[in-house]
């Protein structure tokens, strides 16, 4: 564990575990996404390269039936990397009021209902494509862009939980102050990305990109139409400017390919394979994005598999990071 300054506020960052521990339970509900909203059929949309976007443009990922199967997906691969918890965060027994940022399929909350029976949880998504069935009586969802103000008092949320929500936020700064004043003081506070990096595992760790012609390319278009596909890395300065405090940050490794040894790291890297492969690339990530800045699907093809080649060659153990970035706001407020 390692320990820097992010503008005076201490803020400490775990290291990646190397030997993945806990494989952890997958999954506590069914995997299986319910047939499609009623509500989707009416609800405007952007295409792009063969896939439905938000109609506001803003929404770089999609809200196809792919994608919602890879954000199942993606919660069994979180769960995993916690040694089968739903968060990093060490929640109290007693917490009463939870709120899911981008909340997809709804699998979160309807996990953590059976956690905390006793806790009142709601999931907001700008996409009505959450589970229908099987949902406690102590979860809601509310279809709503995140960065519109919150029809929620001041002070009344012990826990605010955002995963995966990069592409869709154009505004962090103001998402995490819209979060502060609405935690109640010592409420707490967890976002969760996987970084936009590709390292080699035999490399200089955590220092040396794959593909890196492809990833700044993405990140240059990203930047183009303001987009940051990777906000962990400046997480921390955000929350201490909106004041919070106890800023940590957890790294773990999630291998790509076909390299890992452990049983739970290979287990770990079946689940990563799954969302990181071409479709995922194209798909969730990518289609809106090159579309917008002019691309053609054929011109965006035809980078494709030089980028999948890199990642696939035999002198590589190649692997992203997922990060846990986890704050909490002051018992007392100061003036």
């Amino acid at each position: 564990m390692s320990r820097s300054s992010a503008k005076g506020k201490e803020v400490v960052r775990s290291q990646p575990d190397q030997g993945g521990r806990g494989a952890g339970n997958s999954s506590d509900s069914h995997s299986d996404v319910d047939a499609p909203d009623p509500r989707l059929e009416n609800m405007p949309y952007i295409e792009a390269f063969g896939h439905r976007y938000h109609s506001s443009g803003k929404i770089l990922l999609a809200f196809d039936e792919f994608e919602q199967q890879r954000s199942e997906t993606q919660h069994r691969l979180y769960r995993h990397s916690l040694d089968g918890a739903l968060t990093s965060t060490r929640l109290p027994l007693d917490v009463a009021r939870i709120l899911d940022l981008g909340t997809g399929t709804g699998v979160w909350p309807i996990e953590m209902a059976a956690r905390y029976p006793q806790a009142h949880i709601t999931g907001i998504d700008v996409y009505p494509i959450q589970r229908r069935k099987g949902v406690p009586p102590n979860v809601k969802f509310g279809i709503d862009d995140v960065e519109n103000p919150w029809n929620i008092p001041d002070n009344s949320l012990d826990f605010v939980h955002a995963r995966s929500i990069a592409g869709g936020v154009r505004d962090w700064p103001a998402l995490l102050h819209q979060t502060y004043s609405k935690l109640k003081p010592g409420g707490l506070f967890e976002m969760t990305e996987i970084a936009i990096s590709i390292f080699d595992f035999d490399g200089k760790f955590g220092e040396v990109e794959l593909c890196p012609e492809f990833l700044q390319l993405f990140r240059n278009l990203s930047e183009r139409v303001g987009i940051d596909f990777n906000p962990s890395p400046r997480a921390p300065d955000w929350l201490v400017d909106a004041n919070f405090e106890k800023i940590v940050q957890r790294t773990e490794i999630l291998p790509v390919g076909n390299w890992a040894q452990d049983e739970k790291m290979k287990a770990r890297q079946e689940l990563t394979n799954s969302i990181l492969n071409k479709d995922y690339v194209l798909e969730s990530h990518c289609s809106l994005l090159f579309q917008s800045c002019g691309w053609t699907k054929e011109e965006f093809d035809a980078h494709v598999p030089s980028y999948w080649q890199e990642i696939q060659a035999a002198n590589a153990r190649p692997y992203v990071t997922a990060v846990f970035t986890t704050a909490r706001k002051p018992r007392e407020e100061t003036s």
